[in-house]
């Protein structure tokens, strides 16, 4: 197959996921803010974190999140997180940072994971992600992680977006 899947424990929450290919990706939501944040970058390696305008992708804010990324711990800091992805997890997680959110050091240290390879390749990292327990009526979902910067070199902030698969409905969700 086109992807790699992370090595993971069987019993992890967050579920297991792959890495997959642009062209491997099944959400016209992830491509959508793929696209836009590629359109923002230009010939950059990255765009900057105030280049984002929420009214240029307003169709796909229930579903975006922001996040900060702070080193020396590696730490991730959720700043924005639209009304899909808190009726998803159950509670709101913006103002939090991730070892807030998760209690498991297994699901903090994948998820740091996914984060590092964001960073450390300043380059988009698509997924498929399927047996959460950490999604509420979530099946499976395909997501997105874009970096963005304060100085246009160094990731600062990242903007993603994740897009569920559900069989039955939850707050905010569509069957």
């Amino acid at each position: 197959m086109a992807s790699d899947r992370a090595d993971e424990p069987d019993d992890n929450r967050a579920g297991h996921y792959e890495f997959i290919r642009m062209e491997d990706c099944r959400s016209e939501k992830v491509r959508a803010l793929y696209d836009y944040w590629n359109q923002l970058r230009g010939a950059r390696r990255m765009p900057r974190r105030e280049e984002v305008d929420a009214t240029e992708i307003w169709s796909l804010l229930k579903n975006v999140f922001m996040n900060e990324w702070h080193r020396d711990p590696d730490r991730l800091y959720y700043r924005i997180a639209g009304t899909e992805l808190v009726a998803a997890m159950g509670f709101e997680i913006r103002g939090k940072w991730l070892t807030d959110l998760y209690q498991d050091q297994v699901d903090i240290d994948r998820t740091l994971g996914l984060y590092r390879r964001v960073v450390d390749g300043r380059v988009p990292v698509l997924g498929r992600t399927d047996g959460t327990q950490m999604r509420h009526g979530v099946e499976a979902f395909e997501w997105v992680i874009c970096p963005l910067s304060d100085d246009g070199e160094a990731v600062t902030h990242f903007i993603g977006l994740e897009d569920y698969v559900s069989r039955r409905r939850y707050l905010g969700g569509v069957v």
